[in-house]
């Protein structure tokens, strides 16, 4: 993969950590209906916005397409770290690639809502849940990205590592403040719920903030020479 390759993909994830914020801005989805709000009343949110709902998905849409332009680069470079048994590299492929899935799944079922808001409340209300569930509820692939991301970079034992050595430790705080959200489907109200702080806000900015940095990483890689042995600097 060429240095002008690796730039371009992280300049896209780059990019699209702003398209998937605006198109939350956009859709309203920033301050999201809350998890106790009735089939009528997240029937109504979605009647009220409709136009503005579709354009925000759309933009987060786009916007997932950085998500895996920035695992193509990740996984290229921890590559060359891990050298021939890349086993964290893949980890966190496999799991940004689930997660890349559940992202996608995530938009088109709330657009999926938003393309019919005269139906059946209850059938728009089911769209929203299963919607929010593939981004929140399974947050398991997204923390395996970052724990991945993370072990692979502090691993890197030569004088010169390709990622500085806090951004390894930025993946596992990102595996460490994503996982708790996950028992958002025991709760309706309080932190824990699908649109509290511990299930939403602080994965909302976990996600954003480690997509953003994983992206800037990629492309201050990409400018350092990397013409070393692959393996070179495995312990």
């Amino acid at each position: 993969m060429s240095t002008r390759s690796q730039a371009a993909c992280a300049w896209v994830g780059l990019v699209s950590v702003v398209l998937i914020l605006v198109g939350f801005i956009v859709s309203g989805f920033i301050l999201p209906p809350h998890a106790d709000a009735s089939a009528a009343d997240v029937a109504q949110f979605y009647q009220d916005h409709t136009f503005a709902i579709r354009l925000g998905l759309l933009l987060a849409m786009l916007g997932s397409g950085g998500y895996a332009t920035m695992l193509a680069v990740i996984r290229v470079q921890l590559g060359h770290v891990e050298g021939p048994r890349p086993v964290w590299t893949t980890l966190q492929f496999v799991g940004g690639l689930t997660a890349y899935v559940m992202l996608t799944l995530f938009v088109l079922l709330l657009a999926a809502a938003a393309f019919r808001p005269e139906r059946n409340a209850e059938i728009t209300q089911m769209l929203h849940d299963i919607g929010w569930f593939m981004a929140f509820l399974a947050a398991v692939p997204f923390c395996l990205q970052g724990l991945g991301t993370g072990l692979a970079i502090l691993g890197d034992k030569s004088e010169n590592p390709l990622f500085p050595r806090w951004v390894g430790y930025a993946g596992l705080w990102d595996f460490i403040l994503l996982l708790p959200g996950q028992i958002l489907l025991f709760f309706h109200t309080g932190p824990f719920a699908y649109h509290g702080l511990i299930s939403y806000w602080i994965p909302l900015f976990t996600f954003g903030g480690w997509m953003g940095l994983q992206s800037w990483a990629a492309l201050r890689a990409s400018k350092i020479d990397t013409q070393r042995p692959a393996g070179a600097v495995a312990a």
